[in-house]
């Protein structure tokens, strides 16, 4: 089981922890806190205040908006340092570029990873959420 109900849990991120939170409260009856936002860039995540509470588990989805940035590795790092969690898992974008990038931080901190590359997609951002949500919690 990837997350379970019985312990703090937070979604940081983009569109994707949004609906991801969302369809796990829905299918399983977790919830979590969000601090995601729909359209966020790692830049943008990266300038809000530090989350001050420390969760048993944290799931991150950065950098399908703006793949590209050149500045997105130091942007997830200094993301990932502040974050106080015992466990991370890095939803890796559908964007290989990106996904390289999150996976090169995921293992510098040895978090987990869910690559969505494995989840299906209609518009080769956003996944199908029911399957995100059995992939999270199974």
């Amino acid at each position: 089981m990837m997350i379970a109900a019985a312990f703090s849990c937070l979604f940081l991120g983009d569109s994707i922890d949004v609906g991801a939170a969302a369809a796990v409260r829905a299918r399983y009856g977790v919830t979590c806190d969000v601090a995601a936002r729909e359209g966020v860039s790692a830049a943008t995540v990266a300038a809000w205040p530090p989350i001050a509470k420390a969760y048993d588990t944290a799931i991150v989805s950065l950098g399908s908006n703006i793949p590209d940035d050149p500045r997105l590795a130091e942007r997830i790092e200094g993301i990932r340092t502040a974050l106080r969690a015992r466990r991370v898992i890095w939803l890796l974008p559908y964007h290989r570029g990106a996904a390289a990038v999150v996976t090169r931080i995921a293992i510098r901190f040895r978090d987990d990873r869910l690559d969505l590359a494995a989840i299906a997609t209609r518009d080769g951002v956003h996944p199908d959420y029911r399957a995100l949500a059995d992939a999270l919690v199974d």
